[in-house]
């Protein structure tokens, strides 16, 4: 038996025609106004190939608008991933519309032919919850060919592509300052895929707040590639296990929040805590964290994908936390770019990021 992924895919007939996903998409769902010799070539290698469109795609478009969004989450069971689907789903009901989910285990092929999929299909448009760097590339070219592309992966931004996130490097800084505020000088740090933009930019803030501090030791204690629970949860017991253990800790997701704790509660030993995006029993375990108003990421999401004129953002819309206008660099004038809507990000104190160093 073939696998999926050996699968003839929009992509691959496009490919084998010499033209764009989208002028493949249209010749295959009927569309009027393209070249017959393009739409020969297109129907020639969709026949060799024995690729056929859903036959639900082809009702869809005769009765009107496809009601159907296109999810693409990378793990759902990452709690920031579930949190904001959960959330999407409802605002997405709320105007009529339904999605239709992926969850790609971090495999860039799978992501890829849910994507070809989706423009097979014709659905209304397509929301990026998480992607893979390797396939994030994919979506510009959907974008540009007048696929409505909302994100919350600025890995994905390019051409069209709307994308949703929150002041990165704000939520770094603050958990640094956070614990600088409170005492600790011997910080680590539990970074999640070095590659992706979030990482890099909330590493940066963090540098940012540790900059003209020459006390703070930190650089010692630092995972960058500590991308789930259980790897976060070995680098974090083996930095408690030594006998100059950080006094802090911060994780740059809630999925290594949940590693680390779960390193802390084996060892009996709890250093002080900051991780960055909440998650459901972080108020039942007093774990401050970082976080962002996803309730509003949804919100303008569906919001976005709505539009479809597609247009520049709103000016102004995307504030940092301060409410003055600022970009994620915190420098006037330097704001988002008029396809990135970016949320604020505020500390929520709950009591592990208030420890001091001697407790």
């Amino acid at each position: 038996m073939a696998k999926q992924n050996d699968r003839p895919t929009l992509a691959t007939v496009a490919s084998r025609a010499g033209v764009s996903i989208k002028t493949a998409s249209r010749v295959l769902n009927g569309e009027k106004h393209v070249a017959t010799s393009t739409a020969e070539k297109v129907e020639d290698a969709a026949a060799e190939l024995g690729f056929r469109l859903n036959s639900t795609a082809r009702r869809l478009r005769a009765g009107g608008r496809s009601p159907y969004i296109g999810v693409i989450m990378s793990d759902g069971r990452d709690p920031f991933q579930s949190r904001l689907f959960t959330l999407l789903e409802a605002e997405l009901g709320r105007v009529g519309l339904r999605p239709v989910v992926t969850i790609t285990a971090d495999d860039p092929e799978r992501e890829r032919a849910f994507l070809d999929e989706c423009l097979a299909n014709d659905m209304s448009g397509l929301c990026i919850i998480r992607s893979h760097p390797d396939a994030a590339r994919s979506y510009a070219e959907a974008a540009s060919a007048d696929v409505k592309i909302v994100s919350f992966d600025p890995s994905t931004a390019g051409g069209a592509v709307a994308v949703i996130a929150g002041d990165e490097k704000r939520a770094g800084r603050l958990a640094a300052t956070q614990l600088l505020d409170h005492g600790h000088i011997s910080i680590g740090v539990v970074g999640d895929h070095s590659t992706s933009p979030i990482t890099v930019d909330r590493l940066a803030g963090i540098r940012s707040a540790f900059a003209r501090r020459s006390d703070v030791g930190w650089r010692a204690y630092m995972e960058e590639d500590a991308h789930d629970l259980v790897s976060a949860k070995n680098v974090v017991a083996a930095w408690l296990g030594s006998r100059t253990a950080p006094s802090a800790l911060i994780t740059l997701s809630a999925t290594l929040t949940q590693g680390a704790i779960d390193a802390c509660r084996r060892l009996d030993q709890w250093p002080a805590l900051v991780g960055i995006d909440d998650f459901p029993t972080a108020d039942l375990l007093d774990v401050t964290v970082i976080d962002r108003d996803v309730a509003s990421m949804a919100a303008e999401a569906v919001r976005r994908l709505q539009d479809a004129s597609h247009s520049a953002l709103d000016a102004g819309a995307g504030h940092g936390s301060d409410g003055a206008g600022h970009g994620s660099d915190g420098a006037v004038g330097s704001g988002p770019s008029p396809r990135r809507w970016e949320i604020p990000v505020h500390v929520i104190a709950r009591g592990s990021g208030e420890e001091p160093p001697d407790k």
